[in-house]
């Protein structure tokens, strides 16, 4: 989790400040990786009732967005 500053220590000291941003480099990668078929491919709920359906549909989601990057 990224660190925030207290309220009654407005500036973090440095090493908060790399730690905070390898974290938003990392996260960064990984939340956009997520956001991308959400947003774009409306896939906020699943469509199909049943295991099987609804890992196809996540999988072509996947496929398309590997073909679309």
């Amino acid at each position: 989790m990224a660190r925030r500053p207290k309220k009654h220590h407005p500036d973090l000291p440095a090493r908060l400040k790399r730690y905070n941003h390898l974290i938003a480099q990392r996260r960064a990668k990984v939340e956009t990786t997520f956001a991308t078929p959400k947003c774009r491919m409306h896939l906020t709920r699943i469509r199909y009732v049943g295991l099987i359906k609804a890992s196809a549909q996540v999988q072509l989601a996947a496929i398309a967005f590997n073909m679309r990057r």
